[in-house]
Order: C-alpha cells, then structure tokens, then sequence
C-alpha cells in the first residue's frame, strides 16, 4: 500500500506540475541544499520543473528510499530571476519543504532563498547561494550562506562550495563532480567535509535528464 500511495504521488504530483524538464536520479545517498544534512542512505531523486527560460518558474524535487520505497522528502519550489543580465539574481521560496520518516512522520519546512551569480568567462562561473527558513512544526531555525565556483571543461563539472551553517555554528566545503556520459546520461559524485567537527559524507549517483 505505502508503495502505491507514493507512485500515485509521483503521477500527480509531476502532472500538476506541468513539468518542461525534469530528471531522475538514484545515488547512494540523497540531497540536501545544506551539504552537512545530505543523507547517506540510498535514495531516487525526482525534478521537475516549468521553463527554466521564464523568470518566474516552479519546480519539485520528491526524494524516495530505495530500501524501503518511502519518501523521505518532498519539496516544492518558485523562485523569481529578478535581475536577468551578465550577472543574475533570484528569489525562492519554499512552498513548503516536507521530510517523512519511514513511518509517515511528517515535518514541513519553510525556506526562502537567494542566489547570484557571475560568469567570468565560458568556463568560470563564481556565485553565492543564502537560505533562511524555519520548521512550521518546531522550533527549528535555520541560515546558510554558501560561496561557490562552478567550472565546466568540455563533458565534466566541478562544484566547489564553502559554507557556514547557524545549526551549531558549522563551517564546511563540499565539492560536487559531474560526467556527461551522453545527451541524457550523467555520472555524478559529492563530498562534504565540515570542519568545526570533522563530519565526511561522500555519495555517487546515476541522473537521468529528460
């Protein structure tokens, strides 16, 4: 039955999306825009998204265990390009963020979002990403200020990121690699390592770009 309520979710939830791209992803972890809260269990990643040309998209990422075929979170996103030149802006929020137990506990997350970003050059691009948001069910808080780099060479991305977290104060880099295998087809690894308390999380996955 628990396997039959989250397809049903999977077919409704992409549908009323009116979804224009969209990807699937199984890794030996999950995700988490917070490196320090990436999960290390196996999980299916789902995206789906409107136009990424428009200013004004929506989107929702859905995050299954494989182990257990439950959902672990389910996310839904608009966000606003609100500066459209050389350098880009854009506003989200979250509409809300839901995580679940394998039980079905449920809690929800109301996040809001800031990135920017600079290309300098075709391969070179600098930015920055903050969150704040706050639990809706707890007293749980949470800010993220990011820096980053992202450069492509030819089929391979490297995402490097540096980041302090509120939750306890923590510092941390993570690094994302990426592998164009083909049009459709992409092999990605993660490693996160926070350096207030020595934490490493490492996964692999396989994504599938529609």
């Amino acid at each position: 039955m628990k396997q039959l309520i989250t397809l049903c979710f999977i077919i409704f939830a992409t549908s009323t999306l009116n979804a224009q791209t969209g990807s699937i992803e199984v890794s030996t972890g999950g995700f988490s825009f917070i490196p320090a809260f990436t999960s290390r269990e196996p999980n299916i990643i789902i995206n789906a998204g409107t136009n990424p040309k428009k200013r004004l998209t929506g989107s929702l990422m859905y995050m299954m265990r494989m182990q257990s075929m439950t959902p672990t979170t389910v996310a839904l996103f608009t966000r606003y390009r609100f500066i459209d030149k050389k350098f880009k802006a854009i506003v989200g929020i979250h509409i809300p963020a839901f995580q679940m137990t394998e039980e079905y506990k449920v809690t929800s997350f109301f996040g809001r979002e800031l990135t920017m970003s600079y290309p300098i050059n075709e391969k070179l691009t600098l930015g920055s990403f903050i969150l704040n948001g706050n639990a809706r069910n707890s007293d749980f808080k949470v800010t993220l200020i990011s820096g980053n780099t992202n450069y492509r060479h030819k089929n391979w991305g490297f995402l490097t990121q540096g980041y302090f977290l509120s939750v306890g104060d923590l510092t941390g880099v993570a690094e994302t690699i990426s592998y164009d295998i083909n049009s459709h087809f992409q092999a990605k690894a993660f490693g996160n390592y926070t350096i207030t308390d020595g934490q490493v999380i490492g996964t692999v996955g396989l994504k599938y770009n529609l």
